[in-house]
């Protein structure tokens, strides 16, 4: 399978803070990757670099075409990114207005980007917020309507840092389901930082970062079971994921099990 991404030895640094020295890291196209790590690890750096937001000499490549200044426009097409900063400026007081602008930038008929928004509107359902001021609009609302713009335009790759972090928990895992469902549909690559570890457990791969290095790598369940190294990273694990490993260790779990039913039954047997 070909690579959504490829990084090869990225150098990064904020002044005289070295964030990535001679990184490198290929993530195959329609899978779904997380990455987590402690504070200061380098996650948010990296989705940015990603993403374009920061400058890198023909260190990364998205699909065939270096993301660079020359190739920025067909990258930009590719790709939809979430970032964590909410003290992003939004351009329009309406939030019609705003989801409309890209897509009237890409020359979507008047026609087409109606269909869009409703379409879209409706899968996050977000349809109440259409008719809003931006102004009016809560954390969660921003964060949503974040969701609805690196959407709209239907991107090959979504890049996601820490896209949940003002969400409620029953918002939080409808969009968890909604990413699952998108990558299944359009196989659409998904890559996700964030510092919840519950949130893993929708990918194909999880990736932890320590010092701007790749500290471990794997299923996500099979690196929770390195959980000394997590632990002694500041992650937490699920709550599932460590009553199971604890439960393992007094041999009463043969592997790791993910709903409380299951677990019951398994033990009462």
């Amino acid at each position: 399978m070909r690579s959504a991404i490829r990084i090869d030895n990225l150098n990064f640094a904020y002044g005289t803070q070295k964030i990535f020295s001679h990184f490198s890291l290929e993530i195959e196209e329609g899978k779904i990757v997380s990455i987590v790590g402690p504070n200061n690890c380098g996650k948010t750096t990296l989705m940015k670099l990603i993403g374009g937001f920061l400058p890198n000499k023909d260190a990364i490549v998205i699909g065939y075409s270096y993301l660079d200044n020359e190739h920025i426009k067909d990258s930009a097409k590719q790709i939809g990114v979430v970032l964590s900063d909410l003290d992003h400026k939004f351009l329009f007081e309406d939030v019609y207005q705003e989801l409309a602008f890209p897509l009237e930038n890409l020359q979507y008929s008047k026609e087409a980007i109606q269909d869009s928004i409703a379409k879209l509107s409706q899968e996050l359902e977000m349809e109440d917020l259409l008719d809003k001021k931006i102004n009016d609009l809560t954390k969660e609302e921003q964060q949503i309507l974040f969701f609805a713009i690196a959407l709209l335009h239907k991107p090959r790759i979504l890049i996601l840092d820490q896209p949940f972090s003002m969400m409620n928990k029953d918002r939080h895992q409808k969009l968890l389901n909604y990413l699952k469902q998108l990558n299944k549909r359009d196989h659409t690559t998904i890559v996700l930082a964030t510092s919840n570890l519950e949130d893993c457990l929708i990918a194909d791969e999880m990736i932890v970062l320590n010092h701007g290095e790749i500290y471990l790598r794997g299923a996500p369940l099979e690196v929770m079971k390195e959980d000394q190294k997590l632990i002694h990273l500041g992650l937490e694990l699920p709550f599932m994921v460590d009553l199971s490993l604890k439960l393992q260790f007094y041999e009463l779990l043969d592997d790791i099990i993910l709903d409380m039913e299951g677990m019951v039954n398994t033990l009462w047997k």
